[in-house]
């Protein structure tokens, strides 16, 4: 019976914890801000701080940034293979940069690229940083985007520094 009674206020811990982490929306481009009419928009938002359950820290932040995006031509998990730098110079890796802008005060960014397959990165420069590739698809692709001729797709990217 002791045992039920500690299990069951672990679990009750575990779900107030839970239930108090503070999830922030990210911020996303307003609708009319975009100039272009076929390609990948979205905000580019910096994360840092405590976000594990329950820390109540107020490090935990996100904000927009202004930074440099980058639209190549797919990568795939296995082009980064055995890559754990958090900066790696572009040319030491096999992928091709297709497009390159600049974000705004508030972190959003916009480009015009042809209808295809792409991945969507923050760089500095010759350097690609590594943390701003943050998902990747079933089938290995990262930061995936697919572009259809004429149409926008929507694309947030996460400079993700925090803890969890």
């Amino acid at each position: 019976m002791k045992k039920c009674s500690v299990l069951l206020l672990m679990a009750c811990l575990l779900v107030v914890s839970v239930s108090c982490h503070r999830e922030e929306p990210i911020p996303t481009t307003e609708p009319g801000e975009e100039t272009i009419t076929s390609g990948v928009y979205g905000t580019v938002i910096k994360r840092v701080g405590n976000w594990m359950p329950g820390a109540e820290d107020h490090t935990a932040q996100q904000y927009p940034i202004e930074c440099e995006v980058a639209i190549f031509d797919s990568i795939n998990i296995h082009d980064l293979y055995g890559i754990y730098p958090d900066r790696i110079a572009i040319s030491d890796v096999n992928i091709h940069e297709v497009a390159r802008t600049s974000t705004t005060g508030g972190g959003h960014y916009q480009i015009t690229v042809p209808a295809g397959k792409y991945s969507v990165a923050i760089v500095d420069g010759d350097t690609l940083i590594m943390r701003s590739l943050n998902t990747c698809d079933g089938a290995g692709w990262v930061e995936h985007v697919e572009v259809v001729e004429g149409e926008m797709v929507k694309h947030d990217v996460l400079l993700d520094y925090a803890v969890y």
